[in-house]
């Protein structure tokens, strides 16, 4: 790690070494543990030429009831080229009446290559909730060095039909996302991938590759656990293939 600086209660914690020197993992800590009405979260990472990182939180995020303002989370990511980074943080929980603005853009260089995902649960599930009033807003980027990649926004409410669509959440309560980007993603990864998705009543998932080499996994579940379950599987059988490096499972996965 060459510079480590923050403000407010925003810490990167001691870099650790479980792959050897080449890779760094760093923890990224919120101590508030939560985002509540009008907090505002910002992370910056810029990775220099042919640097290796693992980035991950220590525990789940937590958006809190809001009678009106958005809680803003703005992750801006810059890799040099052959840089490689993945991004593994844990779920994001929204409260009851929660409101989030959830920002995140990515810049590759050339021959870069990343592998990360975004969990969300809608509710407290194990407190009742159903999340029937609240917002989520999405809004993700990825440039490389001919232009824009891949785009996307989402717009979610508490009453939104998009939750029960069936070309939506289909009614499940917890969905995720997982992407990977870099010279290694294209159909033919995709097409391997596909037959180890599930698709059942509590899992289901399928994978696209779009043009740019990006390629998408998208989830929906009934609980977190699976879900988080498949992430890292996915996550274990792309490293390889995208980063050309063994996938080890991260030491807070097991805590």
């Amino acid at each position: 790690m060459a510079e480590r600086r923050h403000s407010g209660p925003l810490q990167v914690q001691k870099p650790l070494y479980p792959e050897g020197r080449s890779v760094c993992h760093t923890v990224i800590l919120h101590p508030p543990g939560g985002m509540a009405a009008g907090d505002a979260v910002k992370i910056n990472v810029t990775q220099g030429t042919g640097t290796r990182t693992v980035l991950t939180s220590p525990a789940a995020t937590k958006w809190y009831k809001s009678t009106g303002a958005f809680a803003s989370q703005d992750i801006r990511i810059e890799l040099a080229p052959r840089a490689q980074l993945d991004w593994l943080p844990p779920e994001n929980i929204l409260f009851e009446n929660a409101r989030a603005d959830f920002r995140f853009q990515l810049e590759l260089g050339p021959e870069a290559s990343a592998i990360g995902w975004e969990t969300f649960v809608f509710g407290r599930r194990a407190m009742g909730e159903t999340w029937d009033a609240g917002a989520l807003r999405i809004n993700s980027q990825f440039t490389g060095r001919h232009g824009l990649l891949w785009a996307e926004k989402a717009n979610v409410t508490g009453a939104s039909g998009l939750r029960i669509a069936t070309q939506g959440l289909a009614a499940f309560p917890v969905c995720g996302m997982l992407w990977a980007a870099g010279p290694s993603c294209n159909q033919m990864l995709a097409e391997t991938l596909s037959p180890s998705l599930p698709f059942s009543d509590t899992l289901r998932a399928g994978v696209t590759c779009l043009h740019g080499g990006v390629l998408v996994v998208r989830a929906v579940a009934q609980k977190i656990e699976p879900l988080r379950e498949l992430m890292v599987r996915c996550w274990t059988f792309l490293r390889p293939a995208i980063h050309g490096r063994d996938s080890n499972p991260l030491r807070l996965w097991s805590v």
